[in-house]
């Protein structure tokens, strides 16, 4: 009997292992269509930026002076980079010189996790591995919060990620949209160290999503 049973299991192996990875892809694939479909244009209201206040003291007046200092060395170049020490579950800064964005990566795409910031999902790459490294943002209304300039990304540029040990610079290789549901952009090719921004588009009302695929420069 034993060995009719121990005969069985390695008959039946195969096939069971066959089921198995289908159902980890099957469970992959809705990780992934989730993701997609949660990402938007976040909650942040077109024009939901206040007016500059007129200084009404000596220390309002200061402060003014401080903001016109820290604008006139943004315009130089000169802008000082934030501390994100404080964030939870980062594994990296997200850096795109041509739109002026410099953000922290936090681990999973999260509504919680996009709503501060940019997020990466979850079981796609690494940054600086083999893989398709997957970044997801909103895409805001306030001009250059999050993702909102993504759209001005073309074939070329430059994207730059730092996980605290090592940076890694990525040249842009196409734009593209496409449905919530298509989830084989996250997957990747199997030799290339690739990275995928995505967000939604177009930026009122979205259906697609505006997706940046770049691959790491050696």
């Amino acid at each position: 009997m034993l060995l009719i049973v121990a005969g069985i299991v390695v008959l039946s192996y195969p096939t069971l292992a066959e089921e198995y990875q289908d159902y980890r892809q099957q469970k992959l694939v809705e990780e992934w269509q989730n993701s997609l479909q949660n990402i938007s244009n976040g909650e942040e209201a077109a024009g939901s930026n206040p007016a500059p206040a007129i200084p009404s003291s000596t220390e309002d007046s200061e402060t003014a002076i401080e903001s016109a200092d820290a604008a006139t060395e943004k315009e130089n170049g000169k802008k000082p980079a934030p501390d994100f020490g404080s964030y939870k579950n980062m594994e990296g800064i997200l850096t795109i010189e041509k739109i002026g964005l410099m953000l922290p990566i936090l681990h999973g795409a999260s509504d919680n996790n996009m709503k501060t910031t940019v997020a990466s999902i979850e079981n796609t790459g690494r940054a600086g591995e083999v893989g398709n490294y997957a970044i997801a943002g909103h895409r805001n209304f306030t001009y250059g919060r999050n993702f909102n300039r993504l759209d001005e990304m073309a074939a070329g540029d430059k994207i730059e990620v730092d996980n605290g040990k090592s940076k890694f610079s990525y040249t842009v290789t196409e734009k593209l949209y496409v449905k919530p549901e298509e989830v084989w952009v996250l997957e990747g090719n199997g030799k290339d160290k690739e990275i995928t921004l995505i967000t939604c588009h177009p930026m009122h009302n979205p259906t697609h999503r505006l997706i940046i695929r770049g691959k790491m420069t050696e």
